[in-house]
Formats: structure tokens, sequence, C-alpha cells
């Protein structure tokens, strides 16, 4: 019986390579770009989700800076500590190669985004879960420092892009 190859082809190849090439990165530059790179995949997403009405939880009734305040600083702080540090230093510990840091650390940040809705679940917590996953296992081969601050700035970014969308879009 033929064996088949674990490594991928056509399109799966491109996205490796795609992915690689963020890894030759200075870390702004790599921030910068996987903070746009990241956006677009989840609102290339979102928006069939919206379409096809998938529900979401309702957003709390609070003001907009203190949104913005909690979305940019708060919970990239925590967030990065909670699903990105702890996960991958976990399968770290464990030997687990890349791949399987990015995947503890993404299913974990999935998990606790889909208590806010499907949607959520998927485009902040698939999308933007896996990103932020790859940043801070990325990172994480240089140091810790390294990979917290970008990671955290990353998130910050990304949350501060969607809050000030949904404050200037919002129909209030």
């Amino acid at each position: 019986m033929p064996t088949r190859s674990l490594r991928p082809s056509g399109c799966g190849r491109w996205i490796v390579e795609h992915f690689r090439s963020h890894r030759r990165r200075t870390p702004w530059d790599f921030c910068w770009r996987i903070t746009l790179e990241g956006l677009a995949v989840a609102v290339a997403l979102a928006i069939p989700l919206k379409v096809l009405g998938v529900a979401e939880r309702e957003v709390p009734d609070v003001s907009g800076s203190a949104l913005l305040v909690f979305g940019t600083i708060v919970a990239p702080l925590v967030e990065t500590l909670v699903f990105q540090a702890l996960p991958i230093a976990a399968a770290r510990e464990l030997g687990a190669r890349f791949e399987w840091q990015v995947i503890a650390s993404a299913a974990a940040f999935f998990a606790a985004h889909l208590f806010e809705g499907v949607g959520t679940g998927v485009c902040a917590g698939l999308v933007g879960g896996f990103y932020l996953a790859f940043t801070y296992a990325h990172w994480r081969e240089r140091n810790r420092w390294t990979a917290f601050w970008v990671t955290a700035l990353t998130h910050a970014l990304s949350n501060g892009a969607t809050i000030l969308a949904a404050i200037a879009f919002s129909q209030t």
C-alpha cells in the first residue's frame, strides 16, 4: 500500500509558504501585517455569516470609550497571558511542535469566544485565535517578552479597529 505524504500541495503549500514568509519579518513589520491580514480574513467570513443571519449575543450597554479601553488594553493583556502564553508554554513543556502549540492556543481562544455567539466564535475566536497563536508561538522562539508584546499589540490593534468600526456603523 503506498504511503501518503503529509506535506501540503497546491493551496496548502501556498498557505504554508505564506505564513513562512511572515516568520522572516521584523517584529513591527510582522505585527501590522498580521493584524491587517487577520482582520481581512475575519471580515471576509463575517459578511456571509451576517447575511445568513447567524445570531450574536447582545453587546453590553457600555460607553464606546469604556469598550475601547477594555478592548485595546485590558483584554489584549489578559487574553495574551491566558490564551496564548499559558497554552503555548504547556505545549512547549510537553515537547509539542510549532503546529501543535498554535492549535492548543487557538482552540482555547476559540472555545472562550464561542460563548459570545457563533459569528464571534468563528471570526474572533477561530480566525483571531489562529493569528494570535501563530504570532505568539513564532515570537516565543525568540523570547517571552517579544512574543508577549507583539501578540498583545496585534490583539489591541485588531480589537481597536473592530470596536471603532462598530461605533462608526452603530445605529444608536
